[in-house]
């Protein structure tokens, strides 16, 4: 039984479901030189999981398209251009012109999404739509374990088959949608509206955004924010419900109303009400939906969710017991969940197992790693090691003040890192920080590195962790206990980014991080996004051979081979007090 699930709107990916097991996943941004700009039907990504997992396109049983229409605009480009019409006449009439076909036919017909599907040898009368939000779920709840096997699902985001947020109950599997709520009540689109006020990129820079608000202080900051709160209130007969109040137009066409209505009001002001709106408001909606449906165990997805700085503040409700984030909640999961969703009707849910440890991408094998570690050797000015420990060796480097990039083992799902293809180093140290946040984001400042952690340690480190999901990686925002002796971050929060670790699914991260402890106590072990010069993670040994050395990492640790810069004329290897007298030892 192999059943591929297909995203098809922005950031397209495909995934691939054998016997009701997720076992590739991918992206068509890792093929395209324009990352951020890429969209439409995943054809590259289609291609190389078919090769990578030798199947013909005869052996595919059913093919899964996410969304029953796809959103416009497709792009991000076009999303920009969407912004800047707003309130101008050409962009009245495109809109008029949407609602006149929304009546008629889908601006994308399914003919027309179907048309990619058989050039690559594909049957459509094998294919079926799934709902978008029911995609969004289906991931989000097998990613999420329940002692009752009861997990209640919140999406919220933009849009996606005309509605912004959505309300469902998993039992055992099966989805029961409970409360739906329209497009132009959209908390998702409001955002968007709000980055691009303030000189953004909506559907990038919203983590940003947040970030940014954390740091707002001043009196006038509640005065914008109870300009902000009169705009949304939530139904009186339909709890689980809000809308819009007094003359706020549709959130996807409230640009010039937004502009007016936060009119003379500093920046930073605006970004922090927003990021406060958003707390205040999504965390009684979460807390109204776990009274009403008596669901302990909550999962979240779609893009607002995905703004995981907020995680400390929605995680304070009454009735919530533990509180997990989806894998991936942007639209991307949408494909990943339309294969699950596929396989429960077609099969039945018992033929979909829970998800696991998100694992799926390619691997580093021992044999690449040496042929990596050669090539690299004869290019000079490196030293090349082996040890017999290679996690305590790794820790021992980076306790010592290196900067190292890490490739080791598969790719997960979230395309976070996770250890296995991330950028690990001292958090303790300024200029090792710095460094790692300027190879994530360059035109940044206020950015925050995540850390590392096992998830059994949560408790001892973080004061508001008890409501983590355990045994199950994912990235969280925590708010470090005063005596960890974490640096200081430029969020008033206190809250800081850490990715959490099982020890049973990553033994050998968790043993870096385990020899990181012994040996540096509770110093924080960064551990970024490995990100190439486009912007995307780095998923082989041929992207860490492009980047590693442009970017001024102090080594590479892939597989057991460690890869080091030459610390001095002399050429001899460095070790870890040598290191530590460095301000940084690659001198980025």
């Amino acid at each position: 039984m192999n059943v591929l699930g297909i995203h098809d709107g922005r950031d397209p990916c495909v995934a691939l479901l054998r016997d009701g097991v997720l076992t590739r996943i991918g992206f068509e941004a890792d093929y395209s030189d324009e990352p951020f700009e890429v969209s439409g039907f995943p054809a590259r990504a289609l291609d190389q999981i078919l090769a990578i997992e030798r199947l013909r396109p005869d052996s595919i049983d059913v093919v899964a398209y996410a969304g029953l229409t796809l959103p416009v605009p497709r792009s991000r480009r076009e999303l920009l251009q969407q912004f800047a019409e707003s309130g101008t006449f050409r962009g009245a009439t495109r809109r008029l012109w949407r609602v006149a076909v929304a009546f008629g036919e889908p601006v994308v017909s399914r003919r027309e999404r179907l048309a990619p599907l058989e050039k690559a040898g594909l049957r459509a009368d094998r294919s079926t739509f799934i709902d978008h939000h029911l995609a969004q779920a289906a991931l989000a709840a097998a990613g999420v374990r329940s002692p009752d096997g009861r997990v209640l699902v919140l999406v919220c985001e933009g849009s996606g088959d005309s509605m912004c947020a959505s309300v469902h109950v998993s039992r055992g599997g099966r989805l029961d949608r409970v409360a739906t709520i329209p497009a132009d009540s959209s908390l998702g689109n409001f955002v968007e509206t709000v980055t691009y006020l303030l000189g953004m990129v909506p559907e990038r820079d919203e983590p940003l955004l947040m970030e940014l608000g954390s740091m707002a202080q001043g009196p006038q900051l509640a005065k914008v924010l109870k300009r902000l709160s009169i705009l949304f209130e939530f139904d009186p007969l339909l709890p689980l419900n809000w809308r819009r109040t007094g003359n706020m137009p549709e959130t996807g066409n409230c640009v010039e109303f937004l502009r007016s209505h936060l009119r003379r009001r500093r920046f930073d002001h605006i970004a922090g009400a927003t990021r406060l709106f958003l707390q205040d408001f999504l965390a009684q909606w979460i807390d109204r939906c776990a009274l009403k449906t008596a669901c302990e165990n909550v999962a979240l997805t779609g893009s607002v969710f995905g703004l995981r700085s907020l995680y400390p503040a929605l995680a304070r409700g009454d009735h919530v017991r533990t509180l997990g984030i989806s894998p991936i909640p942007t639209d991307a999961g949408n494909a990943a969940g339309a294969a699950i969703m596929a396989v429960a009707e077609k099969f039945g849910v018992e033929h979909v197992l829970p998800l696991g440890q998100p694992w799926l991408g390619a691997d580093a094998s021992e044999s690449e790693c040496a042929d990596f570690a050669r090539a690299e050797q004869q290019a000079g000015d490196v030293w090349v090691d082996r040890p017999d420990d290679v996690e305590a060796r790794t820790a021992e480097l980076v306790a010592g003040g290196a900067l190292l990039g890490r490739i080791r083992g598969r790719v997960d799902l979230s395309r976070s890192g996770f250890g296995n293809r991330s950028l690990l180093g001292r958090g303790d140290l300024p200029e090792v920080r710095r460094a790692a946040a300027q190879l994530l984001r360059p035109d940044v400042f206020w950015l925050e590195v995540p850390a590392a952690v096992l998830d059994s340690e949560l408790d001892s480190l973080f004061e508001d962790a008890e409501k983590v999901p355990r045994s199950m990686q994912g990235e969280y925002w925590l708010t470090p206990r005063r005596n960890m002796g974490w640096p200081m971050t430029m969020s008033s929060s206190g809250a800081v980014p850490v990715q959490v670790t099982v020890q049973a699914a990553d033994p050998a991260t968790a043993a870096v991080i385990k020899a990181f402890r012994k040996t540096m106590g509770r110093t924080p072990l960064l551990c970024a996004p490995w990100l190439t010069r486009r912007g995307v993670l780095v998923r082989g040994l041929a992207d860490a051979k492009e980047s590693w050395r442009d970017q001024g990492l102090d080594g590479v640790v892939a597989g057991p081979f460690v890869i080091m810069r030459k610390s001095g004329v002399e050429g001899g290897r460095p070790k870890a007090a040598e290191l530590a007298r460095r301000p940084f030892f690659g001198g980025l």
